[in-house]
């Protein structure tokens, strides 16, 4: 089958939305709670059973991930500009603390900050922070979002002084961080929020001429120490003195538990792992837990992938991957060991989803739709075109450690092959016919019993073809 009609017919089925397919409930929870399934991470939920393997990975700190932290200082020097992201990669390919990184991701998406506006340094320590506490409770984290110096440089916090406030980070927290645009607040308690954080700042440490540490510093002589009252129900006699910054913190908790705020942070976590419309009742439950945990993270992820309707036709592979969630996915499903991570890095940005590069505090879109059409389509294509063929520096899928030893014997054992271990589930029966009448087309031109080395130009274009399929785009 010549080359131009598989690429037409998956031009056609993209543009259509893939067919409804029930996977296990084991591989769908490693779809979500992981960067992508593997048959490493399959045999040990396997061997733990689905519940354990959960409870395992929402207690990071017994995860023995000593290889991947070992590596991980020298994959790139923190400072670095791309650093964070960078390491973030690297964890959603190698980690074994899969959820951790998740959640990491989604935090840092959801607490948007911007690396073009700070130093390389800062968005490595946000990270960082994020890792050891997105398991804890969300006023935690709320508040290391807020004193992060990342967040300080890109809403602007630096200038938001007693006497001339500037509303960006006042704006953005009760907008996007905490209640919602419909969350309840006014532009009265946007003006009296920059007033409590009024002197808020940060402080960049030099070693020589890089910047090595970026610290958060609250300025004394630049704080509105007079009263403050918010509309929604909170107000402060004001603080004078080095304790000023105590009013930001008290009104961060006082966000973190509005009622608003579980709604609007609980619809969004729900959103990143079950769906672009999660179903009433899931969001219902979750939210019940945070509000009753007092917004415990690990017992509201919890929630998540426990709920009855976490694994159900509809929301089974129902969400799109993002395209750094695609590199790093297609990257595990090969068990990629030779790579670089600064190549594939550039990869994600040629997606336009490198983690801290969003310009804007919304963050990446979650909805699919985002994800989809022309203009996400032909990246993904050229990136899957250009991995398969050793295009991508110094990276390269080990053929010969997946199947040198076991080479499945003809077309259809190869296509069945690739595609248990790139799709989830089944794909229609058509793109199955299609794609064996390919191989047949490309083992016409070999040797009869060819060796892997002879079927590898064949089993690339194979795998870039299933690569482009709209069931891969999907998790």
């Amino acid at each position: 089958m010549p080359d131009l009609i598989s690429r037409r017919d998956v031009v056609r089925r993209w543009f259509a939305p893939a067919a409804p397919v029930a996977i296990s409930a084991d591989l769908h929870l490693l779809t979500r709670a992981t960067f992508g399934p593997n048959p490493p991470a399959l045999a040990e939920l396997t061997r733990l059973g689905a519940g354990d393997w959960l409870e395992q990975q929402l207690e990071p700190d017994g995860i023995d991930d000593s290889a991947f932290e070992a590596a991980l200082p020298g994959l790139v020097a923190p400072y670095a500009n791309t650093a964070a992201d960078i390491r973030m990669l690297a964890g959603a390919i190698y980690s074994r603390r899969q959820l951790q990184w998740r959640m990491v991701h989604f935090l840092n998406n959801h607490f948007s900050t911007y690396r073009a506006a700070t130093v390389g340094i800062s968005e490595t320590q946000e990270d960082d922070e994020f890792r050891k506490h997105c398991f804890t409770t969300f006023a935690t984290v709320l508040r290391l979002s807020a004193t992060s110096p990342a967040m300080i440089d890109f809403l602007d916090s630096q200038s938001n002084v007693a006497g001339n406030p500037n509303e960006n980070y006042a704006r953005e927290l009760m907008e996007l961080s905490t209640l919602g645009v419909t969350g309840g607040y006014t532009e009265l308690d946007v003006a009296e929020v920059a007033r409590v954080f009024t002197g808020w700042g940060r402080i960049n440490q030099s070693n020589g001429t890089v910047i090595s540490a970026s610290r958060f510093r609250f300025r004394a002589n630049l704080h509105d120490i007079g009263p403050k009252t918010l509309p929604l129900g909170w107000s402060t006699p004001g603080i004078a003195g080095p304790n000023g910054y105590l009013e930001g913190f008290a009104l961060l908790d006082f966000l973190a538990a509005h009622p608003s705020t579980a709604t609007y942070f609980t619809g969004k976590l729900c959103q990143y792992f079950v769906g672009d419309q999660p179903p009433a009742g899931l969001l219902a439950r979750v939210r019940q837990t945070f509000v009753a945990t007092g917004g415990d993270l690990r017992e509201t992820v919890r929630a998540v992938f426990l709920d009855p309707e976490f694994a159900t036709a509809a929301t089974m592979r129902a969400k799109v991957h993002d395209g750094f969630e695609f590199v790093a996915n297609v990257m595990r499903r090969f068990e990629v060991t030779e790579r670089s991570l600064s190549a594939l890095n550039t990869q994600v940005g040629l997606l336009r989803s490198q983690p801290h590069l969003f310009p804007v505090p919304t963050g990446y879109p979650e909805v699919g739709t985002a994800w989809q059409g022309p203009g996400a389509l032909l990246p993904r294509w050229k990136f899957v075109d250009d991995f398969l063929q050793n295009r991508i520096s110094a990276t390269r899928v080990p053929w010969t450690a997946l199947y040198g030893s076991n080479t499945p014997l003809g077309s259809a054992a190869w296509v069945t092959a690739l595609l248990g271990r790139l799709v989830d589930g089944d794909v229609p029966a058509t793109t199955v016919t299609a794609l064996v009448l390919y191989m047949n087309g490309r083992y016409a031109q070999l040797p009869a019993n060819p060796t892997l080395t002879q079927l590898l130009p064949h089993l690339r274009d194979l795998a870039s073809v299933i690569l482009r399929l709209p069931e891969v785009q999907l998790q």
